[in-house]
């Protein structure tokens, strides 16, 4: 019997829940280690996230000081047939995880251990790190590594699924960067996973590794921290789509992308500068000088921006606090909103799709209910991404220049119907206009409707590899709960 089945089975017909003694589980677990039970003061704040949509519910939170904790409360919850959830930063939003209800929240957010190395190549890591806090504890050391942009997000799970960032045109994605990881299985055993030691699942969890266990530390690349930064954002009324996205082509083609740009496109409210319609920011970020910069965003600045702005010799952490990506931003970072993303890749932008998308947002934001709403369009620059192999991590899409995606964010859960109708109709006309009948998805962003092979891979080889490990290490579905394999 498959656990689903099992975990039904532990309900009366009354639909009651059998008392579990958690004091058992606090026996043995190490002395930093916390258990918070729904009467307890910290269990709201504990349990708080980034979606309130399709959320998971918990009856505990375990918040986990070592490996060996993370075991005994996978064993624990595993005698007790319930289901459990490891988190970071808490901001998976996929709505298969409101399949988990009643369930053990496995809060790894204190295991926050660092330790580089003596060549300085790599660093030994707690798995409890935000993106925000990893990059400015390697700061301190004068390095950095890929990681997510939004700095509240856990560094964790970016990295099970694929992970982009503002980096990843120099050194790759942030899966690219695990070099070795200690896993605790569903079964509660702990195993190291590397290009040496269970190389099977060394190539799954860097890319589909929400689905295999929990990492408990791991060996992730370092890299020297850089020159300093030159920030530019352009503000455009919305009779520029399709100027300002021409331009965007011709920046973000491939080939001709510098490996340390990187230009972000949003489609946003700003009443303050027009009340009516939406604008389009657009925003360049440049290791490099400002000098560089203007020659590379020349055509923008033809188009005529109503507002721009520079800012010279950032260094690397503070570009992240210009993007209006700190865990103090409201609209970023806020946490028990409604939100959805529903991406897509595209190797180019389509001005006109892109002019349809603008008319759809346009019309669902000018409820002012759909505050903090934003399309964002991701145009990072990718010879290091493709320079990795296809067939060597689960991480699909390598060859694909642009990632798309809306994200609507709404408090009252009564406008979810317009919200998932306009994401998809946004999709689906992207789709349409990028000659392909294939959806190509960000399993981090994913909507929720999209296939295995939207998500993992069209070659056959990709999902039925990816099925027969799933069996292997997790024949009972524990971790199917984050876009399941199975």
């Amino acid at each position: 019997m498959l656990f689903a089945d099992c975990y039904a089975a532990r309900f009366d017909s009354s639909g009651g829940r059998q008392p579990i003694d958690f004091a058992e589980l606090g026996a043995i677990l190490s002395p930093s280690a916390s258990i918070f039970l729904p009467d307890d003061s910290g269990f709201e704040n504990a349990t708080l996230r980034w979606s309130a949509y399709s959320a998971p519910s918990f009856r505990a939170v375990v918040e986990v000081a070592t490996e060996k904790d993370i075991q005994e409360t996978v064993r624990f919850a595993n005698r007790h047939l319930i289901p459990f959830l490891a988190t970071g930063g808490a901001h998976g939003f996929v709505p298969t995880l409101g399949r988990l209800q009643n369930g053990i929240e496995i809060d790894t957010s204190n295991m926050k251990s660092i330790q580089i190395s003596d060549d300085g190549k790599f660093a030994q890591l707690g798995p409890g790190f935000t993106n925000g806090q990893l990059i400015r504890a390697l700061w301190a050391k004068n390095k950095r590594t890929v990681t997510g942009n939004c700095m509240c997000t856990g560094m964790m799970g970016v990295t099970l699924g694929g992970g982009h960032g503002l980096l990843q045109g120099q050194f790759g994605l942030a899966a690219d960067q695990l070099m070795e990881a200690r896993l605790v299985l569903a079964n509660g055993s702990a195993i190291t996973v590397s290009s040496e030691s269970h190389t099977d699942l060394y190539w799954a969890l860097r890319g589909a590794g929400h689905n295999f266990g929990i990492l408990s530390s791991l060996k992730f690349r370092i890299h020297p921290g850089g020159n300093p930064w030159t920030f530019n954002r352009m503000l455009f009324k919305g009779d520029k789509v399709e100027e300002v996205f021409v331009a965007a082509n011709r920046l973000t083609n491939g080939a001709n992308h510098p490996p340390g740009l990187i230009n972000m496109n949003l489609f946003i409210r700003i009443p303050a500068i027009d009340p009516e319609n939406t604008l389009i920011m657009s925003t360049f970020m440049y290791e490099g000088p400002k000098v560089e910069l203007e020659k590379l965003t020349a055509a923008f600045r033809r188009i005529g921006p109503v507002n721009e702005t520079t800012s010279t010799s950032v260094q690397y952490p503070d570009i992240f606090d210009l993007n209006g990506q700190m865990e103090d931003d409201p609209a970023v970072c806020a946490t028990n909103l409604n939100r959805h993303l529903c991406p897509i890749y595209l190797n180019k932008y389509n001005p006109k799709a892109n002019r349809k998308v603008y008319n759809i947002f346009n019309n669902v934001t000018a409820d002012p209910r759909f505050t903090y709403t934003v399309f964002l369009w991701e145009g990072y620059s990718t010879q290091a991404v493709k320079a990795v192999p296809e067939a060597s991590t689960a991480a699909p899409w390598r060859d694909y220049n642009l990632l798309a995606s809306p994200v609507l964010t709404y408090a009252n859960k009564s406008l979810s119907g317009v919200a998932l109708a306009a994401a998809k109709e946004m999709r689906k006309v992207l789709l349409d206009g990028s000659n392909s009948n294939k959806l190509h998805a960000y399993v981090n962003y994913a909507f929720g409707d999209e296939t295995l092979q939207e998500l993992y891979g069209f070659e056959p080889w990709r999902v039925e590899r990816l099925k027969k490990l799933k069996k292997k290490y997790d024949p009972e579905g524990r971790f199917n709960f984050y876009a399941p394999i199975a």
